[in-house]
């Protein structure tokens, strides 16, 4: 029975098969051309740096979709100011949870304790 553990460094599994058909070319390329000993030092470097940028950008779309989550969960359903109807799509952005109100303009911070943001009826 095999345990898969959970790495950080782990690509995803569609992130994987990105990976390998990079492998693929890469070696179909080396036999093509008959260069196997010294490209194969290449293909592994090139392999390497592929995979940390693969890295960045998975832990870059983690953190944004965290955010939006956070952003969400948060935000006030009306302006604490103006009382106008607010969501996440509608404010303009300032911070990681700081927005701004697009009727009275007036600064929104989204709270981030166990409970949602309080509201205040129309």
């Amino acid at each position: 029975m095999s345990k898969r553990r959970s790495h950080s460094s782990e690509l995803p599994p569609h992130w994987e098969k990105v990976q390998s058909a990079f492998w693929l070319l890469g070696l179909a390329f080396l036999f093509w051309y008959g260069d196997f000993f010294p490209g194969i030092l290449v293909l592994v470097a090139l392999s390497a740096i592929f995979q940390a940028v693969l890295m960045v950008y998975v832990k870059r779309q983690e953190t944004t979709q965290t955010q939006q989550a956070v952003r969400e969960r948060f935000l006030p359903e009306h302006c604490p100011n103006c009382g106008g109807p607010i969501s996440p799509a509608t404010v303009s952005w300032r911070g990681p949870q700081t927005a701004v109100c697009p009727y009275c303009a007036s600064t929104i911070k989204a709270t981030s304790s166990a409970e949602p943001a309080k509201t205040i009826p129309a």
